[in-house]
């Protein structure tokens, strides 16, 4: 079955305190799988202006724990190598504890080069400290009490690491980006591929390597971010836009390409009209897809 996740309104020009719990209380009423908020710490003016103003991932996901109840909460996506490991271990760790479960992080290498210097990074090797901080994620939420790994850019000996998260072997992780090599190294490291707006032509064919250890049955999730528009007819800028019935033919296309999860960007205008567009995508999109 098709799970659908909602891309929080906490970044951008309707973004806002409001905005973002009001988004979350109805994705939970209505039934959505998960909400996400979207990440950035220093991006430069130059980069910004999509983004601005833009409220911390982690920090909101951890207020929003305590005012729901059952949907799952998670970042899209953590621009993990410019983060010490270590501590988005115990972030998300702590923000599975106190929300009982329910945290679920997909990161990224990043692309802003601005944002890498500002707090002094390496752009450069972002790819192999990518590769070497999921294994430090992975590392600290097996459950032991104490943690040690030896590696090329992260190095601890007897690291205290509890509580351990709720969910055995930590929060479902997911590496983002569109590239060969973003896929690959999902498959290699990671429970998912969370890639950005590509078609799915270019889906099925970056799927096709995996799909042999799919079919043995790799639990393996495929979730692309996806705008969405509702109107009288399909807006080609937008991957997901017309009415309900094109809509929901296209989510198939997705479907059918290799996506079991989609996680949706409501292009709106108000509150108002985000969520009538959530009701309409849980009343007449989403029986239509299984």
């Amino acid at each position: 079955m098709m799970k659908f996740g909602v891309v929080l309104p906490s970044y951008g020009a309707h973004s806002g305190r409001l905005a973002t719990v009001d988004t979350t209380l109805a994705a939970e009423g209505m039934g959505f799988d998960s909400v996400w908020t979207t990440d950035h710490i220093a991006l430069p003016k130059a980069d910004a202006e999509r983004f601005s103003p833009l409220l911390e991932s982690i920090t909101t996901l951890a207020y929003l724990a305590g005012l729901t109840s059952r949907i799952r909460l998670g970042v899209s996506s953590l621009v993990l190598p410019q983060r010490n490991p270590l501590e988005v271990a115990r972030q998300m760790a702590t923000l599975d504890v106190l929300s009982g479960g329910r945290a679920m992080l997909a990161c990224g290498v990043g692309w802003s080069r601005g944002e890498y210097e500002a707090l002094g990074s390496d752009f450069s090797n972002r790819g192999r400290r990518m590769d070497e901080s999921i294994r430090v994620l992975r590392s600290l939420w097996r459950g032991s009490r104490t943690v040690s790994f030896q590696g090329e850019y992260y190095n601890f000996q007897d690291i205290d690491f509890a509580p351990a998260p709720i969910q055995p072997g930590g929060p479902p992780l997911w590496v983002a980006g569109d590239s060969p090599a973003a896929a690959r190294r999902a498959f290699r490291l990671a429970d998912g591929w969370h890639p950005n707006h590509t078609s799915p032509e270019n889906l099925a064919s970056l799927l096709q390597p995996m799909r042999p250890f799919i079919a043995a049955g790799r639990p393996f999730t495929v979730c692309l971010r996806l705008s969405l528009s509702f109107g009288d007819s399909p807006d080609p800028a937008t991957p997901l836009s017309g009415n309900p019935a094109q809509v929901a033919a296209q989510i198939r296309a997705y479907r059918d390409a290799g996506m079991n999860y989609a996680l949706i960007h409501f292009l709106a205008q108000s509150q108002a009209e985000r969520e009538r567009a959530m009701r309409t995508l849980m009343t007449r999109v989403a029986p239509e897809v299984d």
